[in-house]
């Protein structure tokens, strides 16, 4: 185990600690001493908040050295405590701050918003992992610039990477920046020869957050510009004098939509290589008043905003450049043409429902705007009408971002706000993209409600409960019947097979039969079930949410109720255990109970539910 004094930093010298997984400095939050301090996580900014000072194992806060950092056993949180009785630290050889005893580590809570700094036993998680600024910096010396891509087997150069990102942001943005970046191969440069300009905008935060609990993942509140910052360029952001200082923390500026943050442990990375910088978005906080940034990457200028008051405020943005920008219903095809014109290398497509991000020689190729993000609106509204939303109970408020980028964490495409697709595989900007299995599936996701029944149904199998009804809306076909799982899967079950014994597919033939054996619900019984539980009490979804048998009870419940049918005997069938007291509740209703067997076998694209109990119980209803 090495002494935290670095060969590199003087005894003088301010050092930051930061944390793999956040890529965010340990900071004293709250509070000035002992009694009141709260330590968490914020970006990067060289704040003496921020700043530590080694001292053989301790560290020295930069706000008052009289105070360090030490553990606090009681809840298992760390706080300042007086030098006098130092408790110090070991930085050991998995990159672990853990106390002298050997036995806790600092640990970054996955939790969002994932500020929160904890002691917790040791494992091998990135979440315990942290650099210090003077490591990093040590890397540096006569490194060159790198250019992508990049192996994930060469640790020292992702190092020197994450050295870069971090001594930039803590640069002045009116001085030169220190470190330059291999931009050019992403997100791309922007011409010198284009106007930067000063632009007047309204931000609007008359309506922030949702009005309840979706138990889905929501579109955020970001405000889309169509203006581009430069990389290694200060732009100013002018918020009014008399704003008060409060409802400016509520506003922050994020540069690029392409979120995703890469580490060597990255599906799409590891054992492979970085095709870009590890990550190019950066978020700058800001402050009545004029406001300097400089993004070391560049990217569209996002206002995103924070719960709190509502209000409008009118503010101005210097020295960025603009970037080709449709909006539906508003760009006509001759002013889309000039758009195409301008020089950013990304350019945004925006309706009423959604935000699509991409490359403008991409952009370059789309010949009728308004029909490709016409079909973005039209999938995202079957997609709402799937989820259970119509005119008695509206979807979420906000636009869901699709953005395409050179390389994403994971997959080909990924769910989430954004959601992200890999350019190589989907082309955001080609009509055929939204008629796309992937961009059915991917939102489908977002609309899941898996901790509460999703996921112990399978969440990539129930996830495409939304993707059939589009595939069925759009093109009248079934992807499950051209694959034949309907059969497969009535076979294995046949032979034996259990619920969890099925793979993806058959999992999600399960809940399609039962679609299918009453045909007089149809897809009203998924939306129903997503309603219901949307319409649960927190406390109700808390528990359901914390017992995967009562998620099992739940929807067996819920479709027994909606279909009119006890299906005790079809989760017997598939060996889907169900608690004697939902059975007992649903038997209490005097419901009549379905087959066992309600197989959908199709016979060369000709659906066939014939089977001789199937059709002897529904003509007995």
């Amino acid at each position: 185990m090495a002494e935290l004094t670095k060969k590199n930093r003087k005894a003088d010298e301010a050092d930051f600690l930061i944390s793999q997984s956040t890529l965010t400095s340990l900071t004293v939050l709250k509070g000035s001493g002992p009694s009141d301090a709260e330590i968490g996580l914020a970006k990067c900014s060289g704040n003496t908040e921020q700043q530590w000072f080694h001292d053989g194992n301790n560290l020295l806060w930069g706000g008052n050295r009289s105070y360090c950092l030490i553990p606090n056993y009681s809840n298992n949180t760390v706080t300042l405590g007086d030098t006098a009785s130092p408790a110090g630290w070991i930085h050991d050889e998995k990159s672990r701050f853990v106390t002298e005893g050997g036995n806790k580590a600092m640990d970054v809570p996955w939790e969002e918003p994932r500020t929160r700094v904890i002691l917790y036993s040791l494992h091998d998680g990135t979440n315990q992992k942290w650099w210090t600024l003077s490591e990093l910096e040590a890397k540096l010396d006569g490194a060159l610039p790198a250019q992508y891509p990049v192996s994930a087997k060469d640790e020292t150069t992702y190092r020197q990477e994450m050295a870069r990102t971090i001594s930039n942001w803590l640069a002045p943005p009116d001085a030169p920046l220190p470190y330059k970046r291999d931009v050019e191969t992403f997100p791309g440069l922007v011409s010198l020869d284009a106007p930067r300009i000063t632009r007047n905008l309204v931000l609007d935060l008359s309506v922030l957050g949702q009005t309840r609990d979706f138990r889905m993942t929501i579109p955020k509140d970001w405000q889309a510009t169509n203006l581009y910052v430069p990389p290694d360029e200060m732009v100013e952001v002018i918020l009014p004098e008399s704003l008060t200082s409060e409802r400016a923390a509520q506003i922050q500026v994020r540069v690029s939509a392409h979120t995703d943050n890469l580490q060597p442990t990255s599906p799409n990375v590891k054992d492979k290589e970085f095709k870009r910088m590890p990550m190019v978005s950066e978020t700058f906080d800001l402050a009545p008043g004029a406001n300097k940034i400089r993004s070391q990457f560049g990217g569209h200028l996002i206002f995103t905003f924070s719960e709190g008051e509502n209000f409008l405020v009118d503010i101005e943005v210097r020295k960025v450049v603009e970037a080709p920008y449709f909006k539906l219903g508003e760009t006509t095809k001759e002013q889309w043409a000039e758009e195409l014109k301008k020089g950013a290398p990304y350019t945004l497509l925006e309706t009423d429902l959604v935000i699509s991000v991409v490359a403008t020689s991409d952009a370059q190729n789309i010949t009728d705007p308004d029909k490709l993000m016409d079909r973005y609106n039209e999938i995202i509204g079957m997609l709402n009408y799937a989820a259970g939303f119509d005119e008695t109970e509206q979807p979420p408020r906000g636009k869901f971002w699709l953005v395409n980028d050179k390389q994403i964490t994971a997959g080909s495409a990924h769910a989430g706000f954004p959601a992200m697709f890999d350019r190589t595989y989907y082309n955001m900007g080609s009509e055929n993209t939204p008629y796309d299995w992937v961009s059915w599936h991917e939102l489908g996701h977002n609309y899941q409600q898996i901790p509460y029944w999703g996921g112990a149904y399978g969440t990539e199998s129930t996830v495409n409960l939304y993707s059939l009804y589009n595939q069925r809306q759009l093109f009248d076909e079934d992807r499950l019947e051209k694959q034949g799982d309907y059969n497969r899967a009535a076979d294995h079950v046949d032979a034996g097979m259990t619920f969890a014994e099925a793979d993806v597919w058959e999992q999600l033939v399960f809940l399609m039969e039962i679609k299918f054996a009453f045909p007089d619900k149809d897809w009203e019984m998924f939306r129903q079930l997503r309603k219901n539980t949307r319409a649960l009490s927190e406390e109700d979804a808390k528990a359901l949410a914390s017992d995967r048998q009562k998620q099992y009870d739940h929807v067996y419940k819920n479709l027994s109720k909606i279909v009119g049918s006890d299906l005790i005997n079809t989760y017997n069938r598939w060996s889907l255990k169900i608690s004697q007291e939902a059975q007992d509740e649903i038997a209490a209703l005097g419901l009549p109970k379905a087959p066992g067997d309600l197989s959908h076998r199709t016979n060369k694209d000709v659906f066939d539910c014939g089977e001789p109990a199937l059709d002897k119980f529904r003509a007995e209803q």
